[in-house]
């Protein structure tokens, strides 16, 4: 033999795995640490009055005065809220025209109301 014993070298072995695994788990807590506090934080937005969302915005009010709430998160509803390409109007459409619209690529659905 050489003078290294085979748990000297499993010693060396398990330690050099062991820094690379602290070294890694180090890394990984200063990448989160660093982009924690950009998650979550809330920024003011203001809305132009000539800005495209001015008829999605109307659109929304007109709904949430009827008693409904309008969401961006898919649901089974009869009030969808549709923008066809290259116009600025929102149109109300059930959610099988809106689906079908959708998928034809004439628009997109913008908020799904109920």
């Amino acid at each position: 033999m050489n003078g290294t014993s085979l748990v000297i070298v499993a010693a060396r072995t398990v330690r050099v795995a062991a820094m690379i695994g602290v070294a890694g788990l180090l890394v990984g807590y200063i990448a989160v640490a660093s982009f924690a506090s950009r998650y979550g934080a809330s920024t003011p937005m203001a809305l132009d009055s000539k800005s495209d969302q001015t008829a999605l915005s109307t659109a929304v009010a007109k709904q949430e005065s009827a008693g409904l709430t309008c969401s961006e998160k898919p649901m089974l509803t009869d009030v969808v809220l549709f923008q066809r390409d290259g116009e600025a109007s929102v149109t109300i459409l059930t959610f099988d025209q809106a689906l079908e619209a959708s998928s034809a690529r004439e628009g997109w659905i913008r908020r799904y109301c109920a």
